[in-house]
């Protein structure tokens, strides 16, 4: 997740100082939210590079090689069968609307919920995941879950409340929080937030009403960038991610993971799920970027030219192109 200014710094570092560099990721995952190209330019250059193979984290030995052939399918053919395996093997599930996805993200939260068993639910947009967090408080709200008459002020006006699953956005050496990792509010006092892990009952931190008004969010949804990294039982992908964020949703959970598609049929879904696979790229160096850059602009060249030529008004008797 490393970008390429700040692996450049680290670099610079390394070289003055004399220290070795060794970068971790996957170039099939979410790209940096600044330029790429760090981890691209690593396994291009690096003097050692290890790639693992294995697949550990899914029950099903069958599942975890199936997310293999999903992170890069080799041609549009190819990516219409891994969809069609995972239909098969129910990890897709076709809605008809965008609101009935959102409504299938909510119910599947409470589904596992209630088993107490963590899901990541995976959305397009913040706007998308806001609306499904929005949705999730208030079910939990009206359930008697949450109490609504303490709360503390979150980013974008978000009320927070004790019990809720959270994420804190910027590290903090002091209170010991980091960006992107998840919480349930523990306790709300008068100037600090108690914060829990999920995970363990035992790693508490507490943050201040000021951090968390600029920098504490809800986090029962999440773009992709917000669960790459984490590992829960189960997994809902919602609808119009890319490939980064199909690959990286259907990966997360132990037990299920299922991608939602809008589509009035089966076999539109299975059509629909095979794009997503097909749309977007792995991390590019700078170089790859402009010789792409270069072989796009030589072909909307030709393209033109090709336009103009047949475009171009008729001869007259006798004359020729």
């Amino acid at each position: 997740m490393v970008d390429l200014q700040a692996a450049d710094a680290l670099t610079e570092l390394a070289l003055e100082t004399g220290a070795g560099l060794a970068m971790v990721g996957d170039t099939h995952q979410a790209l940096p939210v600044g330029h790429g190209g760090a981890m691209g330019t690593a396994l291009r250059f690096a003097t050692v590079a290890v790639e693992l193979d294995t697949v550990r984290r899914f029950a099903d030995p069958e599942y975890g090689a199936l997310t293999l052939q999903l992170r890069n399918p080799r041609d549009s053919d190819h990516a219409v069968q891994v969809a069609t395996d995972l239909a098969d093997r129910g990890h897709l599930r076709a809605v008809h609307s965008a609101d009935e996805a959102r409504a299938t993200m909510v119910d599947e939260f409470f589904r596992w919920h209630a088993r107490g068993q963590r899901v990541a639910l995976v959305c397009a947009t913040n706007q998308e995941a806001d609306a499904v967090n929005a949705a999730i408080q208030q079910r939990r709200i009206d359930a008697g879950e949450l109490d609504p008459s303490r709360l503390a002020m979150g980013m974008g006006e978000q009320c927070l409340l004790e019990g809720d699953q959270v994420q804190t956005r910027r590290n903090d050496r002091r209170t010991g929080v980091e960006n992107r990792a998840t919480w349930i509010v523990h306790g709300i006092n008068a100037d600090t937030l108690d914060l829990v892990s999920p995970t363990d009952s035992g790693q508490l931190r507490r943050v201040t009403r000021a951090y968390a008004l600029e920098h504490v969010q809800l986090a029962y949804a999440s773009t992709v960038h917000g669960v790459q990294g984490e590992t829960t039982d189960a997994a809902i992908v919602g609808p119009d991610v890319d490939a980064a964020g199909l690959y990286v949703g259907l990966t997360r959970g132990r037990h299920h993971n299922e991608a939602i598609c809008i589509a009035t049929t089966d076999a539109a879904a299975r059509a629909s799920l095979a794009a997503t696979m097909l749309r977007g790229t792995t991390e590019l160096t700078i170089a790859d970027s402009m010789r792409a850059a270069d072989a796009q602009l030589r072909r909307a060249a030709r393209e033109r030219d090709t336009q103009q030529v047949y475009s171009a008004p008729s001869a007259g008797p006798g004359a020729s192109l």
